[in-house]
């Protein structure tokens, strides 16, 4: 009887340290730092929180509030930025619509405008920004 207690014990034990095996069942995230420029303090009633204009992709997020982001396709990008001002223009694609965004701004203060489509301007904030993504 002793001798097949100590038999179960043993294979209960053996059992237990072969069952212990690590395992991954999840892939690693493919996620990296993507550079943007985040347009904040928008002067208009009901505009976005912020603004996310991706510098390497073809997108544009704004934020309706500090968690709702809504995704755009941009496209015609162009930054002429130099080491004083920021100078950006791209278009924003909704689903039939498209707006075209041209910001300018002192890259020292960060204070600026954006003008969509060539007639409404507002003041806004620019700072250079990295997200993941």
């Amino acid at each position: 009887m002793k001798n097949s207690i100590k038999y179960i014990l043993l294979l209960l034990i053996t059992t237990s340290f072969f069952s212990c095996e690590e395992e991954n069942n999840f892939q690693e995230p493919d996620i990296q730092l993507t550079s943007v420029y985040t347009l904040t303090d928008i002067d208009v009633t009901d505009a976005p929180v912020k603004i996310n204009i991706y510098r390497e992709k073809n997108l544009i997020i704004e934020y309706v509030s500090d968690v709702t982001p809504l995704s755009f396709t941009s496209n015609n990008y162009s930054d002429t930025s130099d080491d004083v001002n920021y100078q950006i223009s791209v278009t924003k694609t909704d689903d039939t619509t498209s707006y075209s965004y041209v910001i300018a701004a002192d890259r020292v203060t960060g204070d600026g405008t954006l003008t969509i489509d060539g007639t409404t301007v507002y003041n806004i904030t620019v700072i250079e920004d990295q997200v993941y993504n």
